[in-house]
């Protein structure tokens, strides 16, 4: 391990035992949906643009009592998201401090309530959110409160320390080297364990037409750079910018990236704009992105295909497991790795046209000895990911795409269904209007 790897990996470690872990998340509501947040944007909130946000704050009603709950306000410029820390912030909200149209309210749908007693929302110092489950059609509510010293709590779920790109949260750990994932521990059924991983993988290979070079890349081959970050109690966002350099005078910019994390997951959205097809120099692109794990022994890989107890992770690839890697690529979007009653799942999805083009296919491989650096470990316990082929056929155009990673204690086999459905139908959202402002309505027709 290089020198400067291992003083960050002990800087890594000691600043996850430095200070007091975050809250738990829970217990839920009427809407049990832990992994999905709600970004309530404050054009919505009906006439409360202009008002500082120290005098804002959101409560949820459990057992007729109102409590506060944790939410942060994101503010927002001209760029987007404003990012108040980093050694490059080029994006500022107009307005610090102050509620702006554009600016979004952010709380967990877990933390709402029910409606409040006195149901009718007629006073000029508090909004009133609705939200639905299409899947279960449970409704909740959480009220925006205006007031000199509004109702806050101390609670978070969230913290970050920039000194060491270190993540923390109840339920994982998750820091960052050189911008890329290099240290996670859970705590979903026990206290934390250690780093469960080597880093993260991602590669690519290609041939320019008329070449018989075969290029390749692997994650160090790219330049990451931090921008920024913002942090609140309820999710991390860190700013990134990466590029692939591939020589002869060709360069591939991914540009900024933005990353969240929220208390049992992380969500990691992107888009590509491609002004012209890749076809037009290369032949032929395949690009694998995933994760090497250090020590998985114990636990399981679920995933579409699998037995429905998953493949043992030992170390050593079995004849099922062997038998599962050699047949033909079949298209996946998710897997699962559990162990007894907790389980990380990873979800990547993409836009109809791009996954049409680039259908994806599950990497798995369970072994030991496995040596293939750059690595710190030797041995991939287990590797695994997504690879696409034939992305030099994607046509010129815009496309998106997502990944999320799901911390889920309380697993069993199936879980997974419920989640993504929930990733398919998310919460219903609006904002009740005030019985006051709609006697002004009256009044002005």
């Amino acid at each position: 391990m290089h020198a400067a790897l291992a003083v960050a990996t002990a800087l890594l470690m000691a600043g996850a035992s430095a200070q007091a872990s975050p809250v738990q998340l829970g217990p839920c509501g009427p809407i049990d949906r832990r992994f999905e947040a709600v970004e309530q944007r404050a054009l919505g909130l009906r006439r409360l643009g202009g008002t500082p946000i120290a005098k804002i704050g959101l409560v949820a009603y459990r057992g007729g009592v109102a409590r506060p709950i944790p939410f942060q306000i994101d503010e927002r410029g001209e760029g987007g998201l404003a990012v108040d820390e980093g050694s490059d912030v080029p994006t500022r909200d107009d307005e610090p401090g102050v509620l702006d149209q554009d600016d979004q309210l952010v709380f967990m749908p877990c933390d709402a309530g029910e409606r409040a007693p006195d149901a009718r929302v007629d006073r000029r110092d508090r909004r009133e959110i609705v939200l639905d489950d299409p899947i279960t059609k449970a409704t909740a509510w959480v009220y925006v409160v205006v007031a000199d010293d509004p109702p806050r709590t101390d609670r978070r779920y969230v913290d970050y320390e920039p000194g060491v790109d270190l993540v923390k949260t109840a339920a994982y750990r998750l820091g960052m080297v050189n911008t890329l994932p290099r240290y996670f521990a859970v705590a979903l059924a026990g206290p934390f364990g250690p780093n469960l991983l080597d880093g993260a993988r991602l590669r690519a290979e290609a041939t320019l037409h008329g070449s018989l070079v075969r290029w390749s890349q692997d994650e160090d081959d790219g330049l990451h750079e931090m921008i920024g970050w913002r942090s609140g109690p309820v999710r991390v966002v860190r700013r990134t910018r990466h590029k692939v350099e591939l020589g002869m005078g060709i360069h591939l910019t991914a540009g900024v990236a933005h990353t969240y994390f929220y208390p049992q997951h992380v969500y990691g959205p992107g888009s590509l704009k491609l002004p012209f097809s890749p076809s037009v120099f290369f032949q032929d692109i395949n690009g694998f992105g995933g994760a090497d794990f250090r020590d998985l022994r114990g636990w399981r890989l679920v995933t579409p295909g699998s037995p429905p107890h998953g493949f043992r992770i030992d170390g050593k690839m079995s004849e099922s497991e062997q038998a599962f890697a050699a047949k033909p690529p079949r298209p996946a979007s998710w897997f699962a790795l559990t162990r007894e009653h907790e389980a990380l799942v990873v979800v990547l999805t993409m836009s109809e046209a791009l996954a049409a083009t680039v259908p994806l296919e599950l990497v798995y491989l369970d072994d030991e000895k496995r040596v293939a650096p750059p690595e710190d470990v030797p041995g991939s316990v287990p590797l695994v990911g997504m690879r696409g082929r034939e992305v030099q056929n994607v046509e010129a155009g815009s496309y998106r795409f997502q990944i999320r990673a799901f911390m889920m204690p309380g697993w069993t086999p199936g879980k997974e269904r419920a989640l993504l459905a929930q990733l398919a139908r998310p919460l219903n959202v609006f904002v009740s209007v005030p019985a006051w402002l709609e006697d002004e309505r009256a009044a002005h027709q």
